[in-house]
């Protein structure tokens, strides 16, 4: 068939002239094809006529149609989508054979395509658990697409959430990992990322390059993945085998001795293309701008997609990747005033070399995907992840520089081997009673994961001074512990959940309703041995909530939307090991007001949305207290000086705007911009009122690429970015002197493409301007100005 199919191509101007279907027999037969984009990938909701018949049909998400019953013989087909160029062939259906065609539709000239996968209209399935556009759902959903990631010469999660208003990096854990803010609130980094809608650990640098976009859920989300936070849920949509065969290779390097070789990979394995597979492979060795701090990182990541039958897909994706890096414990100063922080040089190295963040993970992923008609599918995916971590991290026992400018400082070595496994089975689909259409999400998921935490013995290491400073005088303690230890408690958690998700489409849509509710049971505590017994009283943490979810959304033309939308979350605390005490689930639920539209024939999409968060029963732990508090508290550790307490309300509320898409065919824009207050309502450490530690008011981002068409220039594009972070407090007590200034950075790059080649450089905050993370006194700077060069090939 395939040879038939390009002897019919080299006909093509003579068979065009054929209009009607001819010597048609009366023996039935299924006519079945797929539609893709030139690079492969599959266009959904693409129209297939064939001409001069009854038989008409669209594309489902994979880019596949069918006709069940046809007379063999030959027809004219026509395949139409929004975006590309409409494709008339002429095609012979045979009697008894297989009849399955491929057809490859071009972009239009004003690529109008690209917003079509890229604006309101595009659809995150792996997140939202829906097959519906972003415009119809009431949900604040943003994405960071591979387009912009390669625009932008993205390496970090850090960077890549510049683009995505109400989301902002906090702090990180001595440079092994970062911590975030979601809509004023910090995302728990074991319950708010995932991996293609599935868990994964925050203990790493998240960024890899087999990743082909992010995704952002913002606000409570327990409907889909149960307890977690409620300021957003990160997702990183990883890269997919396609119906093409390519091999790119790209080599990144910056001034700062960083050289990040990648590549890319994409094939069939089968003639027939049942068969596809993609490797993703990427290092890095480099440096930091901070003295002594350097890193190596290596990613393999291969991926197989089988399809089984027309109807039944077989997704496999390995991981393994290893991160390797040394720890910087920040800045700090006299009495921890940021004044002074200002005065020492950034590149300034308050740890000890030799201390080390060490990441390995082997991880496997399968997702089985069946068609079970042409409204209706079930999806299956199973997970596997065995990691091993340790951090031998060096902190500052008061947080502050005396007078002489010594330095009191502790060692925190641990490691942690962990197990996690889970699988998620989704149905999707559509049903429509009398004049209303019902989308559907029933789905089922468990979670499994099991830690063993090992800790070396806290030292009290030698004064050091800021001025002088003198490094390796101290003896470190090695971590014990190894894996498979049977006498070492462990920790683990378990979850359950079962939900429900019906969008109820009224009056030719124009009037929608969300109607969602999810049961969960989540089980966390410590698996206790005959070596180590379990404490007097301890009781494993059991909850089972109900986590529901309203939404209304109108939509008077097909390019405008406006929504409103309640939704509860719930996180759980769990058992605190070192106070044997256990915390109440902390509580939230947010309402949210927006509007979504499509502008300039679908080329540009914009976002609007207002929401309020609440939360009550905030655990917190307030650190570097001299002595006992008097406020009320849980529990005081007399050797570090900091305490625990619980029953706090926290509340934050704020405006985001997103615009992302193309003003015209050359010039692509993404504007992020919020407004948040996230305060205190009720705290037993904190006064009524205070901002929360870590959360500017303002936080803006803007990134222009233009791409040059003239025929000297062809394939040079040129992008400028500015990025503002709002001034903040390191600590919610909002001491004047912790008042952590505001910074403004710029982005320039500049990119030529020249058939198979391609090179980019970006020069990242090219006014060499000075800005700070800071959590508790503690300040981390940002990255001082930076140039990263690329050159890659593609065939």
């Amino acid at each position: 068939m395939k040879h038939l199919y390009f002897i019919l191509l080299a006909l093509f101007p003579t068979l065009l002239s054929a209009q009607v279907p001819d010597s048609l027999s009366n023996v039935q037969v299924p006519l079945s094809g797929r539609v893709t984009d030139l690079s492969g990938n599959p266009i959904d909701k693409a129209t297939i006529t064939l001409l001069n018949t009854k038989h008409k049909t669209v594309t489902d998400r994979r880019g596949e149609f069918k006709f069940n019953a046809l007379s063999a013989g030959t027809y004219q087909i026509r395949i139409k989508a929004l975006g590309y160029q409409e494709l008339q062939e002429v095609i012979t259906v045979k009697d008894k054979e297989q009849n399955a065609l491929v057809f490859k539709l071009e972009f239009k000239s004003e690529s109008l395509t690209e917003v079509a996968i890229t604006g309101q209209k595009r659809k995150t399935a792996s997140i939202t658990k829906s097959e519906l556009a972003l415009i119809d759902i009431p949900i604040s959903i943003q994405v960071i697409d591979h387009k912009l990631i390669e625009q932008r010469q993205i390496t970090s999660i850090e960077d890549a959430i510049k683009n995505v208003s109400g989301l902002t990096q906090t702090d990180t854990y001595n440079g092994a990992y970062s911590m975030f803010n979601g809509r004023g609130f910090g995302l728990n980094s074991s319950a708010n990322f995932r991996r293609n809608g599935i868990f994964t650990y925050n203990n790493t640098q998240l960024y890899t390059d087999n990743i082909e976009s992010i995704e952002i859920l913002k606000g409570p989300a327990s409907i889909q993945f149960g307890d977690i936070a409620p300021g957003a849920v990160m997702n990183f949509v990883t890269k997919k085998p396609l119906d093409s065969t390519f091999q790119r290779f790209e080599l990144k390097a910056d001034d700062y001795g960083m050289i990040r070789p990648a590549i890319d990979i994409n094939g069939k394995l089968t003639k027939d293309n049942k068969l596809l597979y993609r490797l993703n492979t990427s290092y890095e060795s480099g440096s930091s701008f901070v003295d002594y701090v350097k890193n190596k990182t290596y990613l393999i990541a291969p991926t197989v997609a089988w399809k089984i039958t027309d109807n039944l897909n077989w997704n496999i994706e390995l991981v393994a990747r290893n991160d390797q890096r040394t720890m910087a414990p920040g800045i700090v100063s006299k009495n921890a005033d940021f004044s002074e922080v200002k005065k020492m040089p950034i590149r300034t190295f308050l740890g000890e070399p030799n201390t080390q963040a060490r990441y390995n993970e082997a991880s496997v992923y399968s997702t089985l995907s069946y068609k079970v008609n042409n409204n209706w599918h079930f999806q299956n995916t199973f997970y596997y992840t065995k990691a091993n971590s340790s951090y031998e991290s060096i902190f500052f026992t008061d947080n502050k520089v005396l007078d002489n400018g010594d330095l009191n400082r502790t060692n925190e070595f641990w490691k942690t081997f962990e197990k996690n496994i889970g699988t998620s089975n989704d149905l999707i689909g559509k049903i429509k009673v009398l004049n209303t259409t019902h989308n559907v999400v029933l789905g089922f998921d468990n979670f499994y994961s099991d830690n063993a935490y090992y800790n070396a013995e806290y030292k009290q290491l030698k004064p050091f001074n800021i001025y002088n400073p003198r490094y390796g005088e101290n003896e470190l303690p090695l971590i014990p512990g190894y894996e498979g230890d049977k006498d070492k408690e462990r920790s683990f958690i378990k979850r359950y959940g079962f939900y429900l998700q019906d969008q109820i489409k009224i009056w030719q849509d124009k009037i929608q309703f969300l109607l969602g509710i999810r049961f969960n049971k989540t089980i966390r505590g410590q698996k206790y041995t005959a070596a180590v017994p379990a404490p007097e009283g301890y009781l494993d943490d059991k909850q089972t909530p109900f986590t529901p979810r309203f939404g209304l959304l109108f939509k008077p033309y097909a390019n405008l939307s406006f929504y409103a939308s309640y939704a509860k979350s719930y996180e759980q605390n769990g058992w605190e090991t070192i106070s044997r005490i256990m915390l109440k689930p902390t509580m939230g639920e947010q309402l949210d007001f927006g509007v979504k539209s499509n502008l300039l024939n679908d080329r540009l999409g914009i976002s609007l949305s207002v929401f309020k968060i609440n939360k009550t029963d905030v655990t917190g732990y307030v650190m570097g207290l001299g002595s006992k508090p008097d406020f009320p508290h849980l529990f005081y550790n007399e050797q570090f000086k900091w305490a625990l307490y619980d029953g706090a309300k926290h509340s934050s509320k704020g405006i985001e705007l997103d615009v992302n898409g193309k003003i015209t065919s050359d010039l692509s824009v993404n504007i992020a911009a919020s407004y948040i207050e996230a305060k205190v309502v009720a705290d037993p450490a904190y006064k009524t009122g205070n901002i929360l530690s870590g959360a500017p008011k303002v936080i803006s981002n803007l990134w222009v690429d233009y791409q040059l068409d003239k025929v000297l220039l062809k394939g040079l594009d040129v992008g400028y970015g500015l990025s503002y972070r709002g001034q903040f407090y390191s600590n919610t007590l909002n001491l004047p002197n912790q008042k952590v200034s505001s910074y403004l950075s710029m982005d320039l790059v500049a990119g030529y493409k020249y058939k198979n080649i391609f090179t980019r450089i970006s020069v990242s905050n090219l006014t060499n301007n000075t800005g700070y993370l800071a959590t508790d006194g503690v300040y981390r700077p940002f990255w001082p100005r930076r140039t990263v060069f690329s050159i890659g090939y593609k065939i």
